[in-house]
């Protein structure tokens, strides 16, 4: 595994995820889920049909997830937000106040202009029992019928989609693995329950044939459900299935299928987890008698960006040049961030409020510098921060008198003892509320507006060799989902510069920006001479640039559509004194049917306590593409002066549930200090590496259907227009409590999550991940290996089961692949042809792993004829191939030891 580059005394280390947070709060108050979002995206064409669609879906699950869940649960009403380019009609719309494509629970896009009736899929990190992030639905699934020939109803697949939206469970389907070997030999289709029967054909129709070395089918060899069922479960399986009412359970569980939701959810049935949330845990939202009435819908249409800039300038501000970096960060924020159209106002604070401007309609560059240049540029003065937010609510009513939906930036580096006391007044104002604590000193409630009112929170530090407060302002973007006309951050870095020396870099711009690229550049004490040089030579100095030399600023802006290809840019510092140096580039798309690539980054938790890690989450997508096999880097600054980086992996192993599936995940832990910690990921893209990928692992499964071509089975990559490419986006910020003051070993080994458990011929081979000696950095001490012929007793009582000799075993580093071989003999006599596998890591200050994944073997091998036409039915005595011959028969249940 790479290391981190330590830029400071503290560890980071990452396996790089994708954002992760749910979307727009949904409550489940008596048996009813209430504030459902429903979003269109800008660029879908106004149609009344996609709304009687959307309305028409959903009241048709509503009765079908009521029976899935045993009467616990239905859709009591739902939000559908049409974008502003429909047009006004008060009559049928009315205002939203939080809600926001961006934020929705399910999203209607067409991001490449397809019209196409794609699979419908749940966008998540693969957590069990944890929220994912969106449903996308396409416009054409929603208006054409043969929508259902496909995919079955609307209804059940929405079942299907929510299920692994809001309670973290999986399909049951596996497009890798369509078939396996059971325990008893017989060549079972990847199905849960496994009573459900059907037939194995090629998509022509034609017999399937059959590896002679497996017994499995080869080729484009599918099954095909039967039009008759016997078994009402599972939904996670094929919902088309007519039969198909419920959720498999522990009596209806297929645990030797190697589909997604056995691997993620260790062998737990579908029900077993979502029982297990809070949605229903403890006897929550117990069974409803009556049959529940059909949702309510509310239908939304999106308003105009309306922001107020409430700025902290209390004497604090103008030390560790702070007002500077907020006036050049600021500036960057009003004259390339915001949308054209957008209405923005300004308020300082300190003991006191002033309005700087009042809401102005940006139609303009010249409307831009003119609010720019009223940003404040001095500080004096105590912290208010109720007082400042109080005039910032006054300002937004200056369009409509109201501030539902309408955005406050808040920026303090400073403490207020009665900031508690207007929480809940701005809360309720349904305001958005976005946070930005600069420096160490900023007040610890802050957070709170933020999390009440639904608004994002950062942190920058006073650390001045970062981009930190730019970073910020370029990463509150409008939450209306077009990204065709949203700046996209290519670059953001910054260094402090010797005199007479040159601070240098480059930054690649792909073919899907272009429009309106800015090179934007500050400096800390003088201006120095910059230049920038287009991929075919073009020189551009300071003769071509807008410089505000008050700002410290100037701005390279490219005429048209910048050339793709590498751009390069020199900084030279003419001063006597070493000086910081920054650029930010920005673009925005050149096409509307060919989305720009974009890195989203959050982190999971806002606030954590010592020793627990802070999970940072990012993906790299192109509308509804992952883009995997890019290089990402994520960066935290420490809060000390130092920044560290390091490579982020897509490697399926700890945290990240999948493989080069463009989503990453990052642990970072070893903490300096208490306090807040800022987070940013930088991505580069090398044009012939790179992939897009559909997301097929949480899509709706197609009905199998005869083809003149060959089933396509796994990922759909896509090199195609996929350049060069560099990306930067801010991933938020992170309270940590609790560190001590005397550092200490205090952090246990990672989970193992990717174990996996192969009959070869007369052993078992188990694989894994190595974690490390402090999760993922490191080398563990040993191993603890264990085997059951029940799942259940590897997840709920580890040590009582039985143990394997793991003596032999080489231990290896963290991240490299740890094989432990395990003879046939040396496995407990049990009268099950199937077993279960799973292991804790320890290190030398006896700190445990959890309990890995659960993987499971077939412990018994068979000597193959090859069959015609394997068929496979629900699993009895005449439906096992004849041609299976057992070559090691299972014995009774034993406790007995065997070594290895």
């Amino acid at each position: 595994m790479s290391r981190a580059v330590l830029l400071g005394p503290a560890v980071l280390l990452c396996a790089v995820w994708v954002s992760v947070c749910p979307g727009f709060a949904v409550e489940l108050l008596q048996n009813g889920y209430r504030d459902v979002v429903v979003a269109i995206h800008p660029r879908v064409p106004e149609d009344p049909a996609l709304l009687q669609s959307i309305q028409v879906m959903f009241t048709e699950a509503s009765q079908y997830l009521f029976t899935a869940t045993r009467r616990r649960a239905f859709f009591k009403d739902v939000k559908i937000l049409v974008p502003m380019s429909w047009r006004e009609n008060d009559a049928l719309y009315r205002r939203p106040s939080r809600e926001m494509y961006t934020e929705a629970n399910v999203m209607v896009s067409d991001p490449f202009c397809e019209n196409a009736i794609t699979p419908p899929f749940t966008s998540t990190l693969g957590h069990c029992g944890q929220q994912g992030r969106y449903i996308h639905l396409t416009p054409r699934y929603l208006l054409d019928n043969s929508a259902t020939d496909t995919f079955g109803p609307r209804g059940r697949v929405l079942v299907h989609l929510w299920a692994t939206l809001r309670w973290g469970v999986f399909s049951e389907f596996d497009s890798q693995t369509l078939f396996y070997r059971s325990g008893t030999g017989t060549i079972e289709a990847t199905r849960c329950s496994s009573t459900i029967s059907g037939f194995q054909l090629n998509s022509d129709g034609s017999a399937c044939e059959t590896d002679p070395q497996t017994g499995l089918p080869t080729g484009d060899c599918t099954f095909r459900p039967g039009s008759i069922q016997n078994t009402t479960g599972s939904i996670m399986y094929q919902p088309f299935i007519p039969q198909i009412t419920e959720f498999c359970d522990s009596r209806s569980h297929n645990s030797e299928a190697p589909n997604t939701h056995n691997r993620l959810c260790d062998y737990r049935s579908v029900w077993d987890v979502i029982s297990s949330t809070p949605d229903f845990q403890n006897g929550n939202n117990p069974p409803h008698a009556p049959d529940p009435a059909p949702p309510s819908f509310t239908l939304l249409r999106a308003q105009r960006r309306v922001v107020c800039l409430v700025l902290d300038t209390s004497g604090s501000m103008s030390t560790g040049n702070r007002i500077t970096r907020l006036r050049q960060a600021a500036q960057l924020f009003l004259l390339e961030i915001l949308e054209q159209g957008s209405l923005v106002g300004i308020v300082d604070f300190d003991d006191k409020t002033i309005i700087l401007k009042s809401l102005t309609k940006i139609d303009s560059m010249s409307t831009r510098k003119q609010l720019a240049a009223a940003l404040p540029s001095e500080a004096s003065g105590g912290t208010n921060i109720c007082g400042g937010l109080r005039k910032g609510l006054e300002v937004l009513t200056g369009d409509d008198n109201k501030v539902a939906g309408d955005e406050i930036i808040l920026l303090t580096d400073g403490e207020d003892s009665g900031v508690g006391s207007c929480v809940e007044e701005v809360g309720n104002s349904n305001a958005i509320v976005h946070t930005i604590a600069l420096g160490p000193s900023a007040d610890p409630r802050l957070e709170q507006f933020a999390i009440r009112t639904g608004g994002k929170l950062f942190s920058a530090t006073d650390n001045i060799d970062s981009n930190g407060l730019l970073d910020v302002f370029s990463g509150i973007l409008s939450g209306a989902g077009d990204d065709v006309n949203m700046p996209i951050q290519l670059l953001s870095t910054g260094t402090k510069t010797a005199p007479d020396t040159q601070f240098s870099g480059s930054v690649s711009v792909d073919s899907t920006v272009g429009n309106n690229t800015v090179f934007s550049f500050t400096w800390q004490l003088a201006q120095p001479q910059v230049s920038v040089q287009s991929p075919r030579g073009d020189i551009y100095n300071n003769n071509h640039m807008d410089i505000d030399p008050a700002m410290r600023t100037a701005r390279l802006t490219l005429p048209g559509v910048a050339e793709s290809g590498t751009w390069s840019f020199t900084m030279l510092n003419s001063y006597s004194s070493a000086q910081t140096f920054t650029v930010t580039v920005l673009s925005q798309a050149v096409s509307e049917c060919v989305p720009p690539l974009t890195v989203t980054g959050t982190i999971q938790k806002s606030e954590v306590t010592y020793p627990e890690p802070i999970i940072i989450t990012g993906m790299v997508s192109q509308g509804n593409r992952l883009i995997t096999k890019a290089k990402v880097s994520v960066i935290v600054d420490l809060g000390n002066g130092k920044l560290l980086r390091l490579p982020a992996l897509d490697d399926g192993a700890g945290d990240d549930a999948f493989q080069d599936d463009g989503l990453y995940t990052c642990l970072f832990y070893e903490y300096p200090l208490s306090g807040r910690y800022s987070v940013k990921l930088e991505v580069l893209g090398e044009k012939g590496i790179v992939e897009a990928v559909s997301p097929i692992y949480h899509s709706t499964p197609a009905k199998p259907a005869p083809s003149k071509g060959r089933a396509r089975r796994g990922v759909e990559i896509n090199h195609q227009g996929l350049d060069d490419f560099s990306r930067s986006a801010v991933g938020g910020t992170v309270t940590v409590m609790g560190v001590p003051a005397v550092p200490q070993d205090d952090f246990p080994p990672s989970r193992v999550t990717d174990l996996t458990a192969t009959l070869t011929n007369n052993s078992i081979l188990l694989q894994w991940t190595a974690p490390g000696d402090d999760y993922n950095i490191g080398t563990v001490s040993n191993y603890d290996v264990r085997v059951s012929p029940i799942p259940d007793d590897l997840r709920n009582s580890f040590s009582q089961a039985h143990s394997l000799n793991t003596s032999s075993l080489y231990v290896v580093p963290a991240g490299q692949k740890q094989i432990l071989q395990v003879p046939l003999t040396a496995l407990p006599a049990t009268n099950q042809s199937v077993l279960f596998f799973a292991l804790c890591a320890s290190d030398d200050a006896k700190h445990t792993s959890p309990t890995s994944s659960i993987a499971n073997s077939p412990v018994v091998t068979f000597a193959m004829e090859t069959p015609k036409n394997p068929v496979t039915t629900p699993s009895s005595a005449s439906s096992r191939p004849s041609s299976a011959v057992p070559l090691l028969l299972s014995l009774g249940f034993t406790s007995s030891l065997c070594s290895i």
